[in-house]
């Protein structure tokens, strides 16, 4: 009997994940990240959903957006995302592109370097 929390219905598994275009590293990141999000409350659960079924091995990764419940469980997803960026002035718009681009620019310099989150971002 299985006795983890984050594994909640029959038939589902915990995989790790194994795409072949990815390199040993990416599938880890991916494995770690699916299962935070599967295991966190606070996710939308069709999301929670598609991680299980990733984690599960019954849905890949190159198959999550033809698959109806993935495809809206990401697009639903960045709805906020898009509504926050579209609200935001122009001004702010652009400090944001110009932090991400010092930040893409420190990463490039020293890519072992981890990114640091700033106050407020």
């Amino acid at each position: 009997m299985n006795t983890r929390n984050d594994v909640t219905g029959p038939g589902d598994r915990d995989y790790p994940i194994e795409e072949k275009d990815l390199s040993d590293e990416q599938n880890a990141h991916l494995t770690t990240a699916l299962r935070a999000v599967r295991g966190n409350p606070a996710a939308p659960p069709a999301l929670q959903d598609l991680a299980r079924k990733m984690l599960g091995g019954r849905l890949e990764l190159k198959d999550v957006l033809d698959d109806p419940s993935g495809y809206r469980a990401l697009t639903d997803g960045t709805a906020g995302m898009r509504d926050s960026w579209r609200s935001m002035s122009p001004q702010d718009r652009q400090a944001v592109r110009a932090e991400v681009e010092e930040r893409a620019a420190q990463a490039a310099q020293d890519p072992d370097e981890q990114p640091r989150r700033t106050p407020g971002g």
